[in-house]
């Protein structure tokens, strides 16, 4: 008798389990579907704003680039990460797009606000202690070239370059 009892207890906990489950799929799955709905939608808008940009200069050819070199080799100092003080030592050079419409107007003073060029770069080397600027040259060098377009107030500068970098 007690074996009977038991597996009717067994056999009711588990259909109370199977509607539980039920109610809860029917109460979660439409929440999901209108989540899923969301960021699918923020992801197109994502990848929308991200291909804009990026194919002007993808369809720049090597022609259409000119290399503008400062031509001292530039001593930057880094963040101190110990009692010594540490360097890094480059030659700095721009990448300009000749096919933007800010190129014929703009590219002339490069030469006048080379000094203000060096500073933003020196300002994010600075930012650095030598094994960060070892790792981050990258991070560094899209930080330079944003704040040298917001100099100029144009993106006719598509690129800064670190030549034979070498880190004391």
């Amino acid at each position: 008798m007690r074996k009977n009892i038991l597996t009717i207890i067994i056999l009711a906990m588990c259909l109370v389990n199977i509607v539980l489950s039920a109610i809860l799929i029917f109460v979660m799955v439409p929440t999901a579907n209108k989540s899923i709905a969301l960021v699918n939608k923020v992801a197109q808008i994502i990848d929308l704003e991200l291909e804009s940009p990026d194919n002007s200069i993808a369809n720049l050819g090597v022609s259409d680039i000119e290399t503008y070199l400062i031509e001292e080799r530039l001593p930057f100092l880094l963040a101190k990460s110990d009692d010594e003080d540490h360097y890094a030592v480059l030659y700095l050079s721009l990448s300009l797009n000749k096919t933007h419409d800010d190129y014929l107007e703009l590219s002339p003073l490069i030469k006048q606000y080379e000094n203000n060029i060096k500073e933003i770069v020196s300002d994010e080397f600075a930012k650095y202690t030598i094994d960060e600027a070892r790792e981050k040259k990258d991070i560094i060098r899209d930080q330079a070239t944003l704040r040298i377009q917001e100099l100029f107030q144009s993106d006719f500068i598509i690129h800064v370059s670190f030549g034979n970098i070498l880190f004391d």
